[in-house]
């Protein structure tokens, strides 16, 4: 018999350490990175939000630039002073030594959309402390830009007072111009600005939307506080160019002024001097509180007046809506007063000082004013500078 020598056992314990220092290497490595490129995650989101913050911000301070994107462009200071806020926003999102603007600033028009929009992009560093041992960048530079416009409002959930405005009485309602709107002598005698009335018994009160009620004590109320619900011009407006088409679209879109409609609103034959609807009037001007006013289309703007029914039942279509501070009123010899301070100051019609009649001069004296206000995503019905701006911004991120 031949004897069989049995085979040692190999010692493989050294192979096991070779093996865990290559895969240490390995996880370290991938560790490094994963770390670096976290850090590196977080600044880019951090550029984000400041250069969203930034074009916010720039575009919310252009909305003081009245008229259309050409003016808002053309006016070198508000680019400049927005501008400059643009950065120290962002500065403020992004307090590192490192950030820089990237070079995206941009304002520019966009007419087919019909919207101002501005453009703002930054960058920063951030160290890479592991890659830079396993051969990598030692830094990481990252930047994030972004895009906001402005455009007119189509609709205002704020600050709506239930008194409507006559399109022909309004004039080009430019920011820091002074109107004396006149009103019905409840509703027999016509105001020299506007067609006389379809709706006897009516001085263009409204309900808001959230009621159809028609008492002194609401009214009073609603024109301090303004309506609790929302208000939105009539859509469509922007596909047609004549007055006739344009009041087929307003007299078509309110058929009848259901309550809770944005668009359509009811009116309240509530005169101007009844109760304490006065004192809700000088409060408004004593505190200088801006408003907005719904505006209905009358000739020339529409070639007819698109009120329609009486009393209660009158519908008045929005058209427009108008921003503007109260600096006076007279509804009747024991109710006028007016302001010439502040924001009034310069202030031509000296309502308390009007010596007419009883009721002979019922008229509102508004400064209009521009308004930046809470908007919903729909589209605007109206470029900027157009007939039908009353001076409402809409700021919104858009990339």
């Amino acid at each position: 018999m031949i004897p069989v020598r049995a085979a040692r056992p190999r010692d493989d314990r050294g192979a096991t350490a070779v093996l865990v220092g290559i895969l240490s290497v390995f996880l370290i490595g991938l560790s490094a990175f994963t770390v670096d490129l976290g850090a590196a995650y977080v600044s880019n989101r951090n550029l984000q939000k400041a250069a969203d913050a930034g074009a916010l911000a720039a575009a919310q301070s252009l909305t003081k630039v009245p008229g259309t994107c050409n003016a808002v462009l053309s006016n070198s200071v508000e680019v400049g002073k927005a501008h400059a806020l643009a950065i120290s926003v962002a500065k403020k999102n992004y307090p590192s030594s490192t950030w820089a603007e990237d070079g995206t600033w941009k304002v520019a028009c966009d007419p087919k959309l019909k919207v101002v929009t501005v453009q703002f992009g930054n960058k920063g560093t951030t160290d890479a402390g592991f890659a830079g041992v396993f051969g990598g960048a030692k830094k990481v530079t990252t930047s994030r830009t972004a895009e906001a416009t402005i455009d007119v409002a189509p609709g205002a959930g704020e600050s709506v007072r239930p008194l409507a405005l006559c399109s022909a009485a309004i004039g080009n309602s430019v920011p820091g111009q002074f109107v004396q709107i006149f009103y019905p002598l409840n509703g027999t005698k016509s105001p020299p600005q506007c067609p006389k009335p379809k709706s006897a018994g009516n001085w263009w009160t409204l309900d808001c939307p959230e009621e159809r009620g028609g008492a002194t004590t609401t009214l009073e109320a609603q024109i301090k506080d303004g309506c609790k619900n929302r208000v939105t011009v009539i859509p469509g407006q922007a596909d047609v160019n004549t007055p006739g088409a344009l009041t087929v679209v307003l007299e078509a879109a309110c058929p009848t002024a259901p309550q809770g409609s944005e668009t359509c609103m009811s009116g309240d034959p509530g005169s101007l001097d009844a109760g304490h609807i006065a004192d809700s009037w000088k409060y408004l001007v004593d505190q200088q509180k801006v408003s907005i006013f719904p505006v209905f289309c009358v000739t020339p703007q529409c070639s007819d007046d698109t009120t329609s029914g009486s009393g209660t039942n009158t519908v008045f279509p929005v058209y427009k809506l108008l921003g503007a501070v109260v600096c006076g009123y007279h509804f009747s010899n024991q109710e006028k007063y007016h302001s010439s301070t502040g924001e009034c100051a310069g202030n031509p019609y000296l309502a308390g000082s009007d010596t007419n009649g009883n009721n002979e001069n019922n008229y509102i004296v508004l400064k209009y004013v521009s308004v930046r206000t809470s908007g919903s995503n729909a589209e605007s019905e109206c470029a900027l500078g157009a007939t039908c701006d009353g001076g409402l911004r809409r700021t919104r991120l858009t990339q």
